[in-house]
């Protein structure tokens, strides 16, 4: 349902790092100061309880105080300067502009504020549902400047502003936005038309692929059994003259059950004209506003998924035209079985049940014209039995985002990526961390073609994409270092705060596994003191022991493994980070190892 619970439970007993501007360093998700597991574990008496509070409350963004995310975003006002301006202003001012920098800013701002907004937000549903629209909606934001540059709206306009609302909504915004309408070319469609738009929008915004019905004339698709349109009371859909006589939610009408490519031309028929406004009399770079051309509108009636019947009349306006077909797409119960089998797959496995599926596209279609459709159907999965069903545990594995910031989170990260993350380019902590991330495979909002980062397990786990995550990973850990500015995970600052006087090396283990994975197994991670490492009773316990007291290359000869618990670790040892292979090198050596583990990368 997120990124993974945030651990920030006890104060720092370290000096804050410098980007730390408000609050206490730790306290600052849940109430009264629990972190993540510890609000969750209040919520009720039993988990089911705990868990449809929960889904109650992730559903309902804005009755969630928020206000320390904010706070930080506020803070750096220069790293986050377009965020909040209108289209035109930012788009007027940086898309033509020959700098390219000026023209990447507002992509740039808005990924780093992905990272921000995941790490810190405590609305972590509505966080994981917009990285799932940004993918469904998927656009390479590096194509064009028209797209860079207005990449902020986009984001915040688009699949912000709908993430938890209306399906068809979030459809009609998308496809007048121009970054959707240049990067597909439906800007260019004319009364020639370029059906590229159209048949992503069909293949996969909505009906999806597996509704394809192959090259067949219209007349062969089969029929719904009922028209679908019928008794939604949209005044288009029950105007008889829109579609030549007889309305579109006629239930004598017979609407196609699935697509052919008739439909995609038809439909692309019905786009052509949909433009954005690229250059105006006072400013040559133009606004960027949606308005459609008449005068590049293909004439004539169409037919979308009518069966070869007449659906749209042939004098209709530009705009009313493609807004029909995308009404039609919407609400067409394929979509709701594609768009709820996508969802299903995000949040349960990669081959989610067919129950599952089936409840969550009835809801879909049940609630097709509510302001908070996709709530309602988020809830109906996130309450399923099957969410819950543990023979479907583990079945997906984290994207290389995910298990970055379920990483971060799990290490009660305090950093505040930003555009501007220092005055000197050597030591800039965010551009260095995405060099290292990126090469994991997943910089946001850069997959090419336009299906979205792929949601299945097995693109994720080849050798290159695990070795550089591990290694994103470890640049994290190493940035906890002694000089504040540099720090990015307080994993000394929490190993201190919880655990008193010299722990020993099996405490300092038992900590950090329980505090990342969120709880301790029957017996714990290693076993109770004196228990041997090979006897550990759990596999990640005896590795993660086992590395943190093994004898590395170059030490004395004449040392043994250290025992796990009759040698306590000085305190200031765990503090000082000394390099070499000291006990602050080990420490977080050890999280990095946690953190790479199958245990944790896997959701």
């Amino acid at each position: 349902m997120g990124f993974g619970p945030a651990r920030r439970k006890k104060k720092s007993t370290r000096a804050a790092p410098l980007d730390q501007v408000f609050g206490d360093e730790f306290e600052i998700l849940g109430v009264l100061g629990e972190d993540d597991v510890g609000y969750f574990r209040s919520l009720g008496s039993t988990d089911d309880a705990r868990l449809q509070a929960y889904v109650d409350q992730q559903l309902a963004p804005s009755n969630i105080d928020d206000s320390a995310l904010m706070a930080r975003l506020a803070a750096w006002p220069a790293s986050f300067s377009t965020l909040n301006q209108p289209l035109g202003t930012v788009f007027a001012q940086r898309s033509c502009q020959s700098d390219y920098d000026t023209r990447m800013r507002p992509l740039r701002e808005v990924e780093k504020a992905a990272f921000t907004r995941a790490v810190h937000s405590r609305r972590q549903l509505f966080e994981l549902t917009v990285d799932f629209w940004h993918n469904h909606f998927n656009i390479y934001a590096e194509l064009s400047a028209r797209i860079s540059a207005s990449w902020h709206s986009w984001d915040r306009d688009v699949i912000r502003a709908h993430a938890f609302g209306n399906f068809y909504q979030m459809l009609l915004a998308s496809a007048r936005h121009v970054a959707m309408l240049h990067y597909l070319d439906n800007y260019r469609s004319s009364i020639a038309f370029n059906e590229n738009y159209a048949r992503e929008v069909i293949e996969l915004h909505t009906l999806g692929a597996e509704h394809y019905h192959g090259l067949g004339q219209p007349l062969g698709v089969p029929a719904l059994a009922a028209n679908p349109y019928t008794g939604l009371g949209d005044a288009e859909l029950d105007d008889p003259n829109i579609g030549g006589g007889l309305a579109i939610s006629d239930p004598t009408r017979q609407i196609a059950a699935f697509y052919v490519d008739n439909d995609v031309y038809e439909a692309a028929r019905t786009l052509t004209g949909w433009r954005y406004d690229n250059a105006n009399t006072t400013n040559a770079c133009g606004t960027g506003a949606f308005h459609a051309d008449t005068n590049h509108h293909a004439p004539g009636q169409k037919s979308v998924l009518g069966r070869g019947v007449l659906t749209h009349r042939s004098d209709l306006p530009a705009e009313d035209d493609g807004r029909i077909t995308l009404k039609m797409l919407a609400y067409h119960p394929a979509t709701a079985r594609h768009v709820a089998r996508k969802l299903c797959q995000r949040l349960i496995a990669d081959e989610p049940p067919e129950s599952v599926v089936e409840a969550a596209a009835a809801t879909f279609l049940q609630y097709r014209l509510a302001s908070n459709q996709i709530a309602h159907t988020l809830r109906t999965i996130l309450l399923s039995p099957e969410f819950k069903d543990p023979a479907l545990w583990g079945k997906k594995t984290k994207r290389p985002f995910e298990a970055v910031v379920s990483a971060m989170r799990a290490t009660g990260c305090n950093h505040t990526f930003r555009q501007d993350d220092s005055t000197n380019p050597s030591s800039d902590t965010t551009s260095s961390f995405l060099s290292e991330y990126n090469g994991a495979g997943q910089p946001l909002f850069r997959w090419r073609s336009p299906d979205g980062y792929p949601d299945t397990r097995s693109f994720w786990q080849g050798s290159n994409t695990m070795v550089r995550l591990w290694r994103t990973i470890d640049w994290l850990t190493d940035r906890d270092a002694a000089t504040a500015s540099m720090r990015v995970l307080p994993i000394i600052d929490l190993t201190l705060a919880n655990l008193q006087g010299d722990p020993t090396a099996r405490q300092v283990v038992e900590f950090w596994l329980e505090w990342i994975m969120g709880f301790a197994p029957d017996g714990g991670w290693t076993g109770p003191p004196g228990t041997a490492i090979a006897s550990a009773p759990t596999a990640l316990g005896e590795a993660a022991l086992r590395f943190f007291t093994q004898i590395y290359p170059g030490e004395p000869s004449d040392r043994t493994i250290w025992p796990a618990d009759d040698m306590p670790i000085a305190r200031s040892a765990l503090e000082v980070n000394s390099g070499g292979y000291d006990w602050n090198t080990r420490l977080r050596g050890l999280v990095a190892l946690i953190l790479w583990s199958p245990n944790f990368l896997q959701r």
